[in-house]
């Protein structure tokens, strides 16, 4: 029978590899061809990688106006529900409420116009009658004191 030799171990062989020079001969591009990236992401938790992501120092590196330049304004506008809008937002209430602001002063604007020809037409009257004007009663008779 003929002598056994000890079974070397790892560890031994190892120290024995000289792993830099090893790693020269290897091509990586090569090994990475084999592996299934797919399956690899699938094996990776995407909640545990985020909550390592700096956020902040992440979106510093984001091209905002690139990003807003890829934006299909007309697609966004038209997948918004205008209807449940006006309705969410009552903005409705403010048109009707705008409008009729608008309407309340272009009111008062006619009435004090017709307050000033009112005027002008009793200063006209009066002078055609040659009336004294500061003998005239101040108001109609009813309202005035």
């Amino acid at each position: 029978m003929s002598p056994r030799l000890p079974k070397p171990s790892l560890d031994g062989v190892l120290n024995l590899v000289d792993v830099d020079a090893l790693l020269e001969h290897i091509d990586l591009n090569r090994q990475l061809e084999r592996v299934d990236l797919n399956a690899l992401l699938g094996r990776l938790d995407m909640n545990q990688l985020l909550d390592n992501v700096d956020i902040d120092r992440l979106i510093q590196k984001v091209d905002i106006d690139a990003l807003i330049q890829r934006v299909d304004v007309n697609q966004l506008v038209s997948r918004v529900d205008l209807e449940e809008l006006v309705q969410r937002t009552e903005i409705g209430a403010l048109i009707a409420e705008s409008t009729s602001g608008v309407a309340q002063r272009v009111l008062d604007s006619l009435r004090s116009q017709a307050v000033g020809i009112d005027g002008f037409s009793n200063r006209v009257v009066n002078r055609v009658f040659r009336r004294d004007p500061a003998k005239l009663p101040p108001g109609p008779p009813r309202y005035v004191p």
